[in-house]
């Protein structure tokens, strides 16, 4: 007969368990995240390698082979970002006689309404200036840091990538000798984990370039120039769920403000895009990746809020689809069932049938 602890001792060592993953998480994440990223790619790039497989290419080969063809595909679009990118950048010059112009408006406005002279401005600026280079020399060594790791991560990114997908029988194998009797579940839950990143991942992308194609059409239609940059900027920063449309949509605003002379420009690109925000978050997303990963939006959101606080902006996009996987396990073992359901949609146990829905209740 199994023995049964006290509820005070399962939530101790379940508040614990809490405590120990947060440490880990903080202070692990330099090889956790890579590895991380390394993981969702690789089940991403599997279902190529075995095609490729299938058609007389070697492991190593096939492995290779999609790991160049995922490397080409993002070299062209950042290749075509770039190029747009620096035409914008060739307007800056314009940019910043708009900026003075503006800058001596504002002058003009708080004299008007706050009596308060140029000279008494210009002070509060430089203070607010002397303030700001202050901080900033704090944020400097960070900023390098960071941006070391970043590169140093891209570059052993594809090695992850590689040894993963090639070692991953050898995975499955060390799983199967470490719990030994139980290789059905076993697979079930490592077939169930791929099924949902790879369906997550894809769905993501589908959504990307869903977002993508109404930007570009909003923005065409608004008559603000550069359009396939800021489209795309806008649908790629959608990967960080809720408020990565907002951010990504502050350049186009910005630009439009700077380089147009009417606000009817600024308020159709705000218009533009409070338009896809609705559609994406109401339809799109729910339906092309909603019904890929059941996962409790309230559950999202914690997740997102999580993931950005231990891991910043990685952390907001990796902590979605890692908090999907995590349900995925809960699922499959019986134990853990109960937190599986507090992670799911509830509209997932509504397609199950009136007992699940009752039980829900």
């Amino acid at each position: 007969m199994e023995k049964e602890f006290p509820i005070w001792l399962k939530g101790t060592t379940i508040l614990f368990g809490i405590i120990l993953l947060f440490v880990v998480l903080s202070y692990g994440k330099f090889i956790l995240m890579p590895l991380a990223f390394a993981a969702l790619i690789a089940m991403l790039l599997d279902p190529i390698s075995t095609w490729l497989q299938q058609h007389k290419f070697n492991r190593i080969l096939a492995i290779l082979t999609s790991i160049i063809l995922i490397a080409v595909i993002l070299g062209g679009i950042m290749s075509l970002l770039s190029i747009q990118f620096i035409q914008f950048a060739d307007r800056l010059p314009e940019a910043n006689a708009k900026i003075q112009t503006l800058s001596s408006d504002l002058i003009q406005f708080f004299e008007a309404t706050f009596n308060l002279s140029p000279d008494r401005q210009v002070q509060f600026l430089e203070r607010g200036l002397e303030t700001a280079i202050n901080k900033s020399g704090e944020y400097i060594s960070t900023v390098l840091g960071a941006t070391t790791s970043v590169f140093t991560t891209i570059g052993l990114l594809p090695f992850f990538v590689f040894f993963m997908m090639y070692y991953k029988k050898m995975y499955r194998t060390f799983l199967h000798k470490a719990v030994d009797g139980k290789n059905d579940a076993i697979d079930s839950v490592i077939d169930g984990i791929q099924s949902v990143t790879q369906s997550y991942i894809v769905g993501m992308m589908t959504v990307i370039t869903i977002l993508g194609i109404l930007n570009a059409i909003g923005l065409w239609i608004v008559g603000i120039d550069h359009v396939l940059f800021f489209a795309a900027f806008a649908a790629i920063l959608a990967i960080i769920p809720y408020i990565g449309i907002i951010l990504g949509s502050l350049p186009a605003i910005i630009f439009a403000l700077l380089f147009t002379d009417s606000l009817l420009n600024p308020l159709g690109v705000v218009t533009v895009f409070a338009v896809v925000q609705f559609l994406e978050g109401n339809f799109i997303t729910p339906n092309v990746i909603g019904s890929q990963v059941s996962i409790n939006p309230f559950m999202a959101l914690i997740a997102l809020v999580i993931g950005g606080q231990l891991w910043g902006i990685s952390g907001m996009i990796l902590f979605v689809p890692l908090l999907g996987i995590l349900k995925c396990v809960f699922d499959q073992v019986e134990a853990l069932k109960p937190y599986g359901y507090l992670l799911g949609n509830r509209t997932e146990y509504q397609a199950a049938g009136p007992k699940a829905e009752s039980e829900g209740d």
